[in-house]
């Protein structure tokens, strides 16, 4: 049985991706909290309407136009594409606007979406496994 095709599984696993995708984001900005003149990024929020309708946009893949051709070391274009923060409360003489204790708070929300993601994922497996087995 594929759990991609049943809605509230699908909608757990895109949270988690997109919450994984955007840690990675947002500890880059943390780790460039001292370069000069670095914009923190951020993702774009997922609308999880789309998610469940199947509209959501497919990544773009490489492609080879000859099967001699070496693979390549392109990487895989993510799901979810990061974006500049517009606003920001703070920049340093340096021109660096990233705010670690913004960035920190971000981090906590994106951990806290994931957890949530998950508690629902293991739910929902424990009830189809009842369901299978006719016993908790």
């Amino acid at each position: 049985m594929d759990l991609d095709n049943l809605k509230l599984f699908k909608l757990a696993m895109t949270r988690m991706d997109w919450a994984t995708q955007r840690q990675r984001v947002l500890s880059q900005n943390i780790s460039n909290a001292d370069t000069p003149d670095y914009r923190p990024k951020d993702l774009n929020p997922v609308d999880f309407k789309q998610v469940l309708r199947g509209q959501m946009a497919a990544p773009v893949q490489v492609a080879r136009t000859n099967p001699n051709h070496l693979k390549g070391t392109i990487q895989e274009q993510d799901k979810f594409r990061d974006i500049s923060q517009r606003k920001t409360f703070e920049a340093s003489p340096d021109g660096n606007q990233v705010v670690v204790e913004e960035q920190m708070q971000k981090v906590s929300d994106t951990r806290s979406a994931y957890d949530t993601a998950v508690t629902l994922m293991q739910a929902n497996l424990k009830m189809l496994s009842i369901a299978i087995k006719g016993t908790p």
